[in-house]
């Protein structure tokens, strides 16, 4: 479970902000609520973030999604190899200063805490605390690159930090070579954080098409899902092959890239649709929402489940408000969300802002400062509207921020 995120100096985003899924004390919605994982927070089942386009709402998401894969692959750099850095660039001094990423999780009932501070050269400072029995004890911290010090196995974790390079978090590398005490914090960005873009990768579908083939018990919801989605499939089968650069070679490289990664070739799918005994071409013959719910329902599905953090850009892509509300109602019904997954999202689609799906704590918005040019990020329960409020039509009105400024109805 994720309990808080906070980002300095990444993108648009120039001075620290922080997103928090710390419920306040409000008593409403308590199907939304995740209880008894904290001694004294109860935590949120999902929230929502909206915002002007180039609010820097998405860059929220990025984030989370440029720290994983940081965690993730960190190990595999080479010496000397740059680490993708983005900082805050209409100022020019934050061009040398490090971006800075903390993040506060739960991993089998223990809360962690991990913190990143890096350029493009190194990693300047790290450290992860973890709360056993409630106390928070350090596993590991480093400041200045290279100055590592530890208050547990000291003696194995010197030899692995000997070994890890400036341009290498130590938390990956740690984690490579067996060490347990790290892994733990690892496989939460490995397993329980799952980033969605915008767009419908074919990766998306491949995905959902994996699970019904691993687990007929899940091929079931998912058909069951899509059912109550009302998008008139009966079934899905496959026709599978393998698919190499040379099949795609009509293709940008960059888009190359993106579908093959580092593999050689990989298998893709020609996904069939049936519908009253009759079969279509899901690529060919289905509507774009059909491919973007089919997309989204095998995720979905996985982090209801197994009890993953679900982030999503732009939400309301190609779907109907309707099947917004089911697909975020799944999170906040306890009989479909046994396992804690939670939800994060960015919308557009103001019918949303409604208190009966909602709580006030739910609610965040992005704005960009119209002199910084830097994107601020904060909560609703800012504004402590009544809970009787219409909160869409106040958003609207302005009242809360995060409108795009349009100077004049004209162009001409």
């Amino acid at each position: 479970m994720l309990i808080e995120f906070s980002i300095e100096n990444f993108r648009s985003i120039k001075e620290k902000v922080t997103f928090s899924m710390i419920a306040t004390k409000d008593i409403s919605l308590d199907g939304n609520l995740i209880k008894d994982v904290l001694k004294e927070d109860t935590l949120l089942k999902s929230a929502v973030i909206y915002g002007a386009n180039a609010s820097g709402k998405t860059n929220v998401i990025l984030a989370l999604g440029f720290l994983k894969a940081l965690v993730m692959n960190s190990h595999n750099h080479q010496k000397g190899q740059e680490i993708r850095f983005t900082p805050f660039k209409l100022d020019k001094k934050y061009l040398t200063k490090p971006t800075k990423m903390s993040i506060v999780f739960m991993k089998n009932e223990v809360k962690y805490h991990y913190e990143v501070s890096f350029d493009n050269e190194k990693v300047i400072e790290e450290s992860l605390y973890y709360y056993p029995n409630n106390k928070k004890a350090v596993i590991f911290s480093r400041s200045d690159s290279k100055g590592f010090k530890f208050t547990i196995d000291e003696k194995e974790q010197k030899v692995i930090s000997e070994r890890t390079l400036p341009n290498v978090l130590y938390l990956s590398k740690s984690t490579q070579e067996n060490y347990k005490k790290t892994a733990e914090a690892f496989d939460w960005f490995k397993d329980n954080l799952q980033v969605v873009g915008t767009t419908d990768h074919p990766a998306l579908a491949n995905f959902t098409i994996e699970l019904m083939k691993k687990d007929a018990e899940l091929k079931s919801y998912v058909l069951k899902a899509l059912l109550e989605a009302d998008v008139g499939i009966d079934d899905v089968s496959t026709i599978s092959k393998k698919v190499s650069p040379e099949d795609l070679k009509n293709l940008p490289p960059e888009v190359i890239k993106l579908i093959l990664g580092d593999k050689p070739e990989i298998e893709a799918y020609q996904i069939q649709t049936l519908h009253k005994g009759v079969v279509f071409d899901f690529q060919d013959e289905e509507s774009e929402g059909t491919k973007r719910i089919f997309s989204l329902i095998g995720p979905w599905i996985d982090a209801l489940k197994n009890g993953r953090i679900l982030v999503v850009d732009e939400i309301d892509t190609k779907l109907h408000h309707l099947l917004n509300i089911f697909l975020i109602k799944l999170f906040h019904d306890p009989t479909q969300n046994k396992s804690n997954a939670q939800l994060i999202f960015t919308t557009h689609n103001t019918n949303l802002l409604d208190q009966d799906i909602f709580r006030r704590d739910q609610i965040w918005f992005t704005e960009k400062n119209p002199e910084k040019g830097s994107s601020d990020l904060y909560s609703l329960t800012e504004y402590s509207p009544r809970k009787d409020k219409d909160i869409e039509k106040g958003y609207l009105a302005g009242k809360y921020g995060a409108l795009p400024f349009i100077k004049e109805n004209r162009i001409f």
